[in-house]
């Protein structure tokens, strides 16, 4: 047994006051039956339990006083330290946990708990109550909204402390079903980053009735959601430069595939491993596996994949410099180790787009560079199926269906569409195809076996039933040159939005989340229907110049000045706590990386628990 200790406060350290509540420790198992002791803070705010230091499942805190409610989401072990109850510490609980309430506790996967518990300390530090350094410095702190977006929402709860009226005001404005209106802060807060996007500007003028945390949002967000941006690759000689797509290994970890060298024209021959809330990751030796070179590795694009020998598969495109052979390059995922030789599998691919890893091991490749859709049989670069198409024929992405064939998405502007191959032996046979859109890039089906695809070039994503015939074509929701795509756990479509390419062209990056089928069937609405707002969910500037890991500017010493954290976007996967993960692939200005021949955009993007975990 130990002590677990803490105090309830009402803003941070500098500005805080102690109160008197209820106090619930509540731990949250596999079967999902939450176990609470409860206790009464002292005159100092402070309490303390006695209990076990950890659990299979998940603990948090909840601090009770009337109708409001805190919280602080604490994962598998106790602290040893004193923590800080606060509005701050509620609203990295609720953000990062926000697909895990049920009646205001806790319940789901326990991976995804432990995920959102680690997540917070994105956003907090327990111990303190303050908001963490990754908030309060570079690339965030006033280079986003984050900081300011958390700490609005934080004076929401704190104002509802202090005023009847405004509590009433919020509960009216965060009813999302009449018959269930929320009865406390928390239940109002869950309510709000489920649905960010409701009553936006009526819940920012609610923020204003406190000043207990500073520096708050100075102007209307597009959607409550709120996002972090990471960049650090490990290397302050290595940094982010176009991350093109990525992957989560069996730990949760992010296989990141990195495009240029930042700030020249040519290709890298590193890419970028994170673990699951964004630090550079480590191998069980404690050592860092981020920035991972080797394998032929070079100027990997959008392909990657994971097969089952705990190894990560990626195309290397080749960008920007003499490329005369094509790889693929695989690595080992517990230490980042080269298992390609130096030059990487070079069984006729050429510039590698897609890739994708059938139920029997079979490797499939879009090889965009010679017109190709290569084959790993059984994953053996020696052994290939190969179908060549004529020189129109310009495969970007894969996608695996059911019966064992593989989709394809050709990004021709003029034959755009997606085809269907299947695998027979040695020998790869094109089946079907459906000509349609404009330049397609990435493709997924769900499981209901409706295929989706993005139509970058003419603002569409596409549905197909699974002969490939069209459902339908679907906009809005802030789709603009939409690029990556994947499904949440709901099988809902998430779309990364590259924006146009077209001279003159600035674009402020977004996501953008479809209907899929189940929505269509369980929430009454369309297929296709957009889910978030007009603007799409964006990372907004908060009034600082964007700056790399090394702390120079986006466009260099001599460049212009961007105030845009959020560049154009192409992959993009959600993991286990329903976070969303977004590639900041191309720099915002058009005109500048196109000249200046340095479009390799920096870092990536965390949404925090937007969407149903996978």
């Amino acid at each position: 047994m130990q002590n677990f200790s803490g105090v309830v406060q009402s803003g941070g350290t500098s500005r805080s006051e102690t109160l008197t509540a209820t106090v619930q420790l509540c731990e949250v198992g596999p079967d999902g039956i939450v176990h609470v002791s409860q206790t009464t803070t002292d005159g100092t705010g402070a309490f303390t339990f006695e209990t076990d230091g950890s659990t299979d499942g998940v603990f948090y805190v909840k601090a009770i006083k009337g109708q409001v409610v805190l919280m602080a989401l604490l994962g598998a072990t106790l602290p040893a330290r004193p923590i800080v109850v606060n509005e701050l510490t509620t609203v990295a609980a609720v953000w990062c946990g926000a697909q895990f309430f049920l009646h205001e506790e806790l319940h789901g996967a326990v991976r995804g708990m432990r995920l959102a518990a680690n997540m917070t300390t994105n956003v907090v530090t327990l111990g303190s109550g303050e908001a963490s350094p990754v908030l309060t410095h570079s690339p965030n702190a006033a280079e986003t909204n984050a900081l300011g977006l958390a700490y609005s929402l934080a004076n929401l709860i704190a104002a509802c402390l202090r005023d009847d009226s405004v509590r009433a005001d919020l509960f009216q404005l965060t009813t999302v079903d009449p018959q269930q209106p929320p009865r406390t802060t928390l239940a109002a807060m869950i309510n709000l980053a489920r649905n960010p996007a409701r009553g936006v500007g009526d819940v920012y003028l609610l923020t204003k009735a406190s000043a207990l945390y500073e520096p708050a949002l100075r102007q209307q967000p597009d959607a409550w959601t709120l996002a972090v941006k990471v960049n650090d690759s490990g290397s302050d000689e290595q940094l982010f430069g176009g991350p093109g797509n990525l992957e989560f290994d069996q730990n949760g970890n992010a296989w990141i595939l990195n495009n240029v060298t930042q700030g020249e024209p040519t290709s890298t021959e590193y890419s970028i491993v994170l673990d699951e809330i964004g630090r550079p990751a480590r191998n069980a030796a404690g050592e860092t596996m981020s920035p991972f070179t080797g394998g032929g590795l070079l100027g990997p694009g959008f392909g990657v994949a994971l097969d089952t020998k705990q190894q990560v598969w990626i195309g290397d495109f080749g960008w920007g410099k003499d490329f005369p052979t094509g790889s693929v390059s695989v690595f080992n995922i517990a230490d980042a180790s080269p298992v390609s030789p130096d030059g990487g599998y070079q069984g006729g691919v050429y510039r590698v787009q897609g890739m994708a890893i059938d139920g029997d091991g079979n490797v499939w490749c879009a090889s965009y560079g010679n017109h190709c859709v290569v084959v790993y049989l059984e994953g053996d670069s020696k052994r290939t199926a190969v179908y060549t198409g004529p020189e129109w024929f310009s495969p970007f992405d894969v996608a695996i269906a059911a019966d064992g064939t593989g989709w394809v998405t050709n990004s021709d502007p003029d034959t755009s569409g997606i085809f269907n191959f299947r695998l027979d032996g040695d020998r790869l046979t094109l089946e079907r195809s459906t000509i349609i859109g404009r330049t397609m890039k990435g493709i997924v089906i769900d499981s209901s076996e409706t295929i989706w695809a993005a139509s970058g070039g003419n603002h569409h994503v596409y549905a197909f039933d699974r002969e490939g015939k069209i459902i339908g074509g679907y906009q809005g929701g802030g789709m603009d040159g939409p690029w990556g795509i994947c499904l949440d756990g709901a099988e809902n479509v998430w779309v990364g939005d590259f924006g146009p390419l077209e001279p003159g062209s600035i674009f402020t990056g977004r996501v953008t989340q479809l209907a899929g089928v189940n929505a269509a069937k369980e929430r009454g609405v369309l297929l296709g229907d957009a889910m978030t707002p007009p603007s799409g969910y964006t990372l907004p500037s908060g009034g600082a110049e964007v700056l790399m890991h090394n702390l120079q500017p986006l466009y260099g010493p001599n460049g212009p000045a961007c105030y845009i954290p959020m560049m154009r976007t192409t992959g993009l996967r959600v993991d286990a706590a329903g976070n969303v993960w977004t590639c900041n692939n191309w720099k915002p200005d058009f005109d500048i990386d196109t000249k200046g021949q340095n479009p390799g955009g920096d870092g990536m993007i965390i949404f925090l628990g937007v969407a149903t975990p996978r």
